[in-house]
């Protein structure tokens, strides 16, 4: 027989029958297999420990962006701490926080608080590997580019006169279309519909500009972002005054248009806090007088010329801020105040103070032209931008901070003249200035001409009319209608003392005027009514309004040509205000007294009978010339100078200075009226050689 076969046997398991077996020890082949095993499972690389946690201090705008709870975009403060997309955030100042909801609202409460805030995270790897890190490769590229492009010029030191000119605005725009689409909204959802979405210029607000351009610009200087621009001083010819949501194309486009529609030269400039300021610096914004605050004297060197320009839908008017910009146009009757609202297509409707100088030539050259000019220019203006305009609330408007808030309402109260300083007034107040600036879009027919204007005349009225303190009133009322002018006289606030109404090209009659000269103020002492190209008024008519005028009391200025007055009358009345204004030229106490709304005395012995009603006239003045609207400082200069040299010299040195602009201002006004009355004789001359030929 041959050996016998082989037979192979399954092996055995560690199973407990398998260990019960009497072996006495592992094979030595089974020690070899072991000892491999063991040194395949050192050379295999370890598993990866955990994520760790991070936590990361913040201060205002963080810069990042989430999907979900996870990091998409980090950018400005967030990437120089560190913070990288893939991370995931866990908590905000100890805040548990499970979606992006949650993330954003108590990011926007920490950033609210104007303190440091802590979040932290889980590290993470980010979603697109190494695109992350090139993106922000580029966004370092894109920095060093723009601060390459915007390099710093110099020091500008006083804040009003850092205007910014039409080409420098033009400028930063070009600079926002080339590279806007590198660029991602990381506002939060509540405050932006495009939140998390890359920018387009069609959208970019100054929001956007100002996290993407303007502040990584300025930063290491900590600069304003004119004097990136240029290093000389630009005094402001207009004040801008807009809500940061607004669009910066629609803000382009309505400073282009505005500049073009007043006839501005290419070196005026505007001023605007986006680049007037030193945004990185912390500044005394808000004051509890407005007159100290930051923006008041650029104000005043645009001499309370506002360019309100007004997003689609007028959020501008719901701004704390806004509103408190424009208050400060309240208390000169000289302030001019421009709308300027943004249309669908990024382009802008405009509404002007008066006629335009164009328009003006227009209407000397063709009377009635220049008015119809002007209303048709203005047609396009959203009549629902107008109307909020009439109901706006001081107290019920928002602020970037509660805090902001409190401090500007409290501001706007100083604008009531009484001393328990009354919001209710001076939100009164405000409301009257939008009036008399809406009235030539409010007074017109909708553009159907279905509903009548009647009820919005009749609002924005009320809004004057609740002005009760105002004591001056000039409102430009071209082609007004007999039924509105009955409407406004028996509107006009009880205790006006100057009233000036531009009526001309209007359909008024004599009875119309007679009307209202009965409803003028009993103590009013001036009165200019422009009633040129009234072709139905008469004689009749303008000797029923003499008869409620005491031309003793009151400084009166009526300007009849085109009507049907005769012109006899019209030359009385020419007379009589030229007569008023050489007795203002030369100082008399009278007029003078008139414009200041006070009581004058060159008398020593008389002012120490009334040494408690009574002040130093020179020390008054002083202040006048300082502080006040041009037209009161103007008629205090009148003052001052037919009290003599001594007192010209008791001024400070500020008056003084004052002093010499506002002559200078006169002069020049004066050579401008001569010039208009040269060119109007000769074409008076003119006209009677084509007439005798």
């Amino acid at each position: 027989m041959g050996p016998p076969e082989q037979v192979r046997l399954p092996a055995l398991s560690t199973s407990a029958s398998a260990a019960a077996l009497g072996q006495k020890g592992p094979s030595e082949n089974e020690l070899v297999r072991a000892a491999s095993q063991a040194e395949l499972r050192s050379s295999q690389p370890a598993p990866k420990p955990k994520t760790g946690l991070v936590t990361v201090k913040f201060r205002g705008d963080h810069g990042i962006s989430f999907e979900g709870t996870r990091v998409s975009h980090s950018v400005l403060q967030a990437w120089m701490l560190g913070v990288r997309p893939g991370w995931t955030a866990l908590s905000v100042d100890g805040q548990a926080v499970q979606t992006k909801e949650d993330i954003e609202d108590a990011l926007q409460a920490a950033v609210e608080r104007e303190k440091r805030y802590i979040v932290c995270f889980e590290k993470g790897q980010g979603k697109f590997g190494t695109e992350a890190k090139e993106k922000a490769e580029r966004a370092k590229r894109q920095l060093a580019k723009l601060r390459k492009e915007f390099r710093f010029q110099g020091w500008i030191e006083r804040a009003e006169h850092r205007g910014t000119t039409q080409a420098q605005i033009e400028r930063v725009y070009a600079c926002l279309e080339e590279n806007c689409s590198a660029w991602v909204d990381h506002l939060p959802a509540k405050m932006s519909k495009t939140s998390g979405k890359p920018l387009r210029i069609d959208f970019l607000n100054f929001y956007h500009l100002s996290n993407n351009l303007i502040l990584p610009v300025t930063k290491p200087r900590r600069c304003s972002f004119v004097e990136m621009m240029t290093n000389q001083a630009q005094a402001p010819s207009w004040f801008l005054s807009h809500w940061w949501g607004t669009p910066v194309q629609g803000f382009v486009a309505s400073v282009d248009k505005h500049a073009a529609t007043r006839g501005l030269s290419a070196d005026s400039s505007y001023w605007t806090w986006t680049f007037a300021c030193r945004l990185l610096e912390k500044q005394s914004e808000i004051c509890e007088d407005p007159t100290k605050a930051l923006f008041y004297k650029p104000m005043e060197t645009c001499k309370f010329k506002l360019l309100l320009i007004i997003d689609q839908q007028a959020v501008c008017f719901k701004r704390s801020w806004c509103l408190y910009e424009t208050a400060m146009t309240v208390d000169t009757n000289l302030a001019m105040v421009d709308c300027a609202c943004v249309n669908n297509s990024g382009g802008s409707e405009l509404i002007t103070h008066g006629l335009t100088e164009d328009e003006e030539k227009m209407e000397t050259q063709r009377p009635g032209h220049g008015v119809r000019a002007k209303l048709t220019r203005e047609a396009g203006f959203p009549m629902e931008v107008a109307e909020a305009g009439l109901g706006v609330q001081v107290e019920k408007s928002e602020a970037w901070t509660e805090e902001d808030k409190a401090s500007i309402l409290h501001s706007v109260a100083s604008y009531d003249r009484e001393e328990q300083r009354n919001l209710e007034n001076a939100e009164a107040r405000l409301r009257a200035r939008l009036a008399t600036a809406f009235w030539p879009r409010v007074a017109r027919p909708d553009k159907d001409g279905r509903a009548a204007p009647t009820r919005r005349v009749a609002k924005a009225l009320s809004c004057i009319q609740e002005d009760a303190r105002r004591r001056s009133l000039a409102m430009h009322l071209q082609g007004l209608k007999s039924e509105h002018l009955h409407m406004l006289a028996e509107s006009l606030p009880p205790n006006l003392i100057e009233l000036t109404l531009n009526l001309r090209c209007s359909s008024l009659k004599d009875d119309d005027i007679a009307m209202l000269a009965k409803a003028l103020p009993k103590q009013l002492k001036e009165l200019k009514l422009d009633l040129s190209c009234c072709q139905q008024l008469t004689d009749a008519g303008i000797k029923k309004l003499a008869s409620q005028l005491n031309f003793e009391e009151t400084a009166v200025y009526i300007r009849l040509a085109e009507t049907g007055v005769s012109k006899d009358v019209q030359d009385w009345y020419a007379a009589e205000a030229a007569k008023n204004e050489e007795n203002g030229q030369n100082g008399q106490l009278k007029n003078v007294s008139h414009a200041l709304h006070m009581s004058l005395c060159l008398d020593p012995a008389v002012s120490e009978l009334h040494r408690r009603t009574m002040v130093p006239a020179a020390t008054l003045l002083g202040k006048v010339l300082t502080d006040d609207s041009e037209e009161r400082a103007i008629a205090a200069l009148r003052a001052l100078d037919s009290f003599g040299e001594k007192a010209r010299n008791a001024l400070g040195v500020e008056a003084q200075q004052r002093a010499k602009e506002l002559e200078l201002a006169m002069q020049q006004a004066e050579e401008d009226r001569k010039a208009k009355e040269a060119l109007k004789a000769q074409k008076a001359a003119q006209k009677e050689e084509a007439a005798s030929g």
